[in-house]
Formats: C-alpha cells, sequence, structure tokens
C-alpha cells in the first residue's frame, strides 16, 4: 500500500514541476514579446528577470519599469503568439495546482 502511495507522490510532483516550469517557460517568452514592442533594451534579460526572482520579485519589477514604455509595434502576429502563451501559461497553472494537490493528498495519506 505504502509503494502505491509513494508512486503517486511521485507522479504529482512530476506534475507540479512540469506545470511549474511551463508557466515560467510561457512568462518569459510573454515578457520578451512585450518587451520588444515597447522598445526597452535587452528584452531577453527582461524576460529573465520576470520568469525567475523571490515571490515574483522579476515580474512586478518589470510591469513597474514597462508603464514609461507605451507599446510601439505590437504586430497582430505578436498579439496572437502573446495569447497563444497565456493560454499554454492557464494550462501550466492547471498542471501545476493538479499537481500540488494530488502530493498534498499523497503525503496527507502517508
Amino acid at each position: 500500500m505504502e509503494t502505491k502511495m509513494m508512486i503517486s507522490a511521485v507522479i504529482s510532483g512530476a506534475v507540479l514541476i512540469v506545470g511549474a516550469l511551463e508557466m515560467i517557460y510561457q512568462i518569459y517568452h510573454i515578457t520578451v514579446i512585450d518587451a520588444t514592442a515597447r522598445g526597452l533594451k535587452h528584452p531577453k534579460l527582461w524576460g529573465f528577470l520576470a520568469m525567475n526572482g523571490n515571490h515574483t520579485s522579476g515580474l512586478l519589477l518589470y510591469l513597474i519599469g514597462r508603464r514609461n514604455y507605451p507599446l510601439i509595434d505590437l504586430s497582430p502576429d505578436s498579439q496572437s503568439e502573446i495569447e497563444r502563451r497565456k493560454k499554454a501559461a492557464g494550462i501550466g497553472l492547471i498542471f501545476l495546482v493538479i499537481g500540488a494537490i494530488g502530493l498534498v493528498i499523497s503525503i496527507m495519506l502517508f
């Protein structure tokens, strides 16, 4: 019985990690597209800062810093890619939540 619970915990942890990585990856790309459209210098650096940081401080720093830069050229292709990546980030969030719930249930049943 304990083996099944351990396998359940490992699977839930893997789903949680996949969801978190997917969400981080999509946030990075959304930030790079947005920073490029706003004409910010070093958009990949802004994407890197937005995807990591303790308690999403990098994302907050980007959101505060971008207020001074209006959108210059956000093409319809870029806009549709941002929308697609938002949906993918939402799916990643769903995976993260399902994995976390499964992990908590698995740990509670040990």
